[in-house]
């Protein structure tokens, strides 16, 4: 199979199909608590396989995981935001999306080959870098290591800098580190690889799962949710919950 030749929301175009089966695929995903360790001997191959073929500078690896159910002809798709500096991902009607300004965000491969569970607004990246063999070395990497359901393919986010991954109703909010109070990491869910000294290199922790210090997420299960149709909602209500620092306070 020619693993590299046409990826949905990667180097070919989106249809409404692939968003139904990218919904599948996430809602057939565990959790990333149910997900075994990444062994440290395949994240460091894995840190050469990119290297090699010129991909670190447009992807990473990523916990192949999930956090809830997604409603019907629903997807996940995030949006960045710069006050506070985000990536703000909820579950988006098909008919919402603009299907020529997104690209697929985090890959599993499949029978079919690679397919994205979860969206990114924003043209898809340039990949003319990147060697034509990569997917397909990938592939076979994974494969050959038994990988397909644990780790995913992430266009990662220019930006440096530590993430914490909270857990919404319905989406998920990845933020700077920094700008986070009363939660702690859980488990680490994304790499990104470089060149140092000429030689791959894992860098350090990038993506983090966190939750509220007291052990829930970032709302209590069974209590009242607010309601979180917009950023502002989001941002409103993770100020309410003193997880994200006001604007200017340190």
């Amino acid at each position: 199979m020619a693993y590299g030749a046409g990826v949905p929301g990667l180097n070919k175009a989106l249809r409404e199909e692939d968003l139904e089966k990218s919904r599948n695929i996430y809602n057939r995903l565990p959790d990333d608590s149910q997900q075994p360790e990444i062994r440290e001997s395949h994240i460091h191959d894995l840190a050469t396989l990119f290297v090699r073929n010129r991909a670190d500078r447009v992807f990473g690896i990523h916990l192949a995981h999930a956090h809830f159910a997604v409603p019907d002809k629903t997807v996940l798709l995030g949006v960045n935001h710069e006050t506070p500096r985000c990536r703000w991902a909820n579950a988006t009607a098909f008919q919402a999306i603009d299907l020529n300004n997104v690209h697929g965000h985090i890959f599993v491969l499949t029978d079919h080959g690679f397919h994205p569970y979860e969206y990114q607004a924003r043209p898809m990246p340039d990949l003319s870098q990147v060697d034509d063999h990569f997917l397909a070395e990938l592939a076979g990497f994974l494969n050959a290591h038994n990988l397909t359901t644990l780790v995913g393919l992430q266009v990662i986010d220019p930006y440096p800098g530590h993430m914490f991954e909270l857990v919404l109703p319905q989406g998920t909010i990845m933020l700077d580190a920094s700008s986070v109070d009363g939660c702690v990491p859980t488990r680490q869910t994304g790499w990104k690889f470089e060149v140092e000294n000429g030689e791959p290199h894992v860098c350090k922790s990038n993506e983090t799962h966190a939750r509220h210090a007291n052990g829930h997420d970032v709302f209590n299960a069974g209590a009242p949710h607010p309601k979180l149709e917009a950023f502002e909602d989001v941002k409103h209500a993770l100020e309410q919950q003193r997880i994200l620092r006001l604007c200017g306070v340190v």
